[in-house]
């Protein structure tokens, strides 16, 4: 896609319903570029999560299960389902998150040191809330709780 041709989708996708806040360390058009990437992936998302929903994927009828291990197979299937489903709601709550903080004005800064958030590490994930150096602290931090409280 052309550079213009960008700029227009980008355009479109914020519209006018969506203020896209003033940044001290983006420009208006690197916010406008995270947010066509918040919205693509958040559509994205949204398309699989129906998807499995339509396709039946989800229900789970016992009475037409013939045996135990056919049981056993459809929980274990369920469960997988439902673990993905999870983790697809719980990146969507993200994703919405760093679209409201584009529209604040805080997008681009780690929650935990206030220090900005490298745009290779936002291009890569846009909806990052740490620096990298920070959420190793909090990564090795949770394994050491995990550890202690065994």
């Amino acid at each position: 896609m052309g550079e213009q041709a960008k700029k227009q989708s980008v355009d479109f996708v914020a519209g006018d319903d969506f203020e896209i806040a003033e940044s001290d360390i983006l420009s208006r058009s690197e916010l406008a570029a995270f947010f066509a990437m918040l919205v693509q992936r958040k559509e994205e998302i949204t398309t699989k999560l129906q998807e499995r929903v339509s396709s039946g994927d989800i229900v789970l009828d016992r009475n037409e299960m013939a045996d135990e291990v056919d049981l056993a197979s459809a929980n274990v299937e369920q469960r997988v389902t439902f673990k993905l489903l999870d983790r697809d709601r719980r990146l969507l709550s993200e994703i919405e998150y760093a679209i409201n903080k584009i529209a604040t004005g805080d997008y681009g800064y780690c929650e935990g040191t206030g220090e900005v958030i490298p745009k290779k590490r936002l291009e890569l994930t846009p909806w990052a809330r740490y620096s990298v150096r920070y959420k190793e602290q909090l990564e090795k931090t949770k394994r050491l709780s995990e550890t202690s409280s065994r």
